[in-house]
């Protein structure tokens, strides 16, 4: 385990930001994005889907490489969501993204933002 932690909240939206996201690719996508962090040795600490953008809070390593994790959780989950039998939105993500570091001592202020998403966003909720 890495003495230093890194915590970032990372957002990103769909396609012109059109509501992509419903309850089946939510749930694809969170078990998804949780394989994925495990493989890269990063923890989930929040998870917000909205029909139009994910909100993730992250824990790493000073040692993370985040384009190459951001590639895997956008390219890697857009081409394999699109591909699922059920979805029938199909997904394609904003090629942009958002990323913030969240001191420790605003880490359960981050959470908290990350978990009142719905609520910020009643019309885009899942």
């Amino acid at each position: 385990m890495a003495a230093h932690k890194i915590y970032f909240h990372v957002t990103w939206s769909t396609h012109r930001r059109l509501p992509m996201i419903d309850a089946r690719t939510r749930d694809f996508l969170t078990t998804y994005f949780q394989k994925i962090a495990k493989q890269e040795r990063v923890t989930i600490l929040s998870l917000a889907f909205l029909r139009t953008h994910v909100h993730l809070l992250l824990k790493s390593g000073p040692k993370v490489d985040l384009p190459r994790l951001l590639q895997l959780l956008k390219g890697g989950s857009s081409y394999a969501a699109s591909r699922q039998p059920d979805n029938v939105l199909g997904l394609r993500w904003n090629p942009e993204y958002s990323v913030t570091t969240v001191s420790p001592r605003l880490l359960s202020v981050a959470e908290k933002y990350v978990a009142s998403q719905n609520e910020r966003h009643p019309l885009e909720a899942i």
